[in-house]
């Protein structure tokens, strides 16, 4: 095949990822009821790939985490590729204690895509994330993009790309709502404020989603113990 049938061959396939109305996927929800009433289908789409981006600190991989715990309880296997490896990971393997499997890779450096297609590959796992915020943009050029995404469509399985993507099945965009302190009289510096999470699905508008997610560490409700997403300052 020649390179201008070779990319002729890539533009249709971009086309159709990009066509493909997500009504007729399957999706499975993220256990947040606001953010899955804004999704098409209620929920992640399997076989496609899912933008998920925003600012640093502004509550999207708090929401991440809280989403991966729901797929974890339905019985998906969860793989989270760390391409920077500043996951703060004995906070997050703790998934791992429901049954299934949960799984956090440190890929060597300019090999995360690369794990990313040999999960996939493997049909073990029916979450898989890449996070790639930060990274070099060669990262998610187009062509590893549409790559990833035929192989979750193959597996059937969620991807979830921590970046912003030149194509995706479905983009979720969040930004930090109001901060608000956690008792209507905060005094001093030490109360730690909790800070709602807005978020726009595709080119609609920002909603603000109700979920309190830590700024950048605060106590988690049910549990009483402290969490955090990253290591060291964010």
């Amino acid at each position: 095949m020649s390179r201008a049938a070779a990319l002729r061959n890539l533009e249709r396939r971009i086309e159709a990822v990009e066509r493909c109305p997500l009504a007729d996927v399957e999706s499975v929800p993220t256990g947040l009821a606001p953010l899955d009433a804004l999704l098409p289908g209620g929920g992640l789409p399997r076989g496609r790939a899912t933008e998920w981006s925003g600012s640093r600190s502004c509550g999207k991989m708090a929401l991440l985490r809280r989403t991966l715990h729901e797929l974890h309880d339905l019985g998906e296997p969860v793989a989270v590729i760390d391409a920077l490896q500043t996951l703060y990971a004995p906070d997050w393997v703790n998934l791992s204690e429901h049954g299934s499997a949960f799984w956090i890779v440190h890929p060597p450096p300019g090999e995360a895509a690369w794990c990313a297609d040999l999960l996939l590959r493997s049909g073990a796992f029916g979450a898989v994330v890449l996070d790639a915020a930060d990274t070099s943009p060669a990262l998610m050029r187009r062509g590893v993009g549409v790559r990833l995404q035929r192989l979750a469509e193959e597996a059937g399985a969620i991807l979830i790309m921590v970046a912003e993507l030149p194509v995706a099945g479905l983009r979720l965009r969040f930004r930090p709502g109001d901060i608000r302190p956690e008792f209507e009289r905060p005094f001093g510096p030490f109360i730690p404020p909790v800070r709602p999470v807005r978020v726009r699905v595709g080119k609609g508008v920002w909603v603000e989603i109700p979920v309190a997610c830590p700024m950048p560490i605060s106590r988690d409700p049910e549990a009483g113990t402290l969490i955090r997403d990253r290591k060291g300052p964010l």
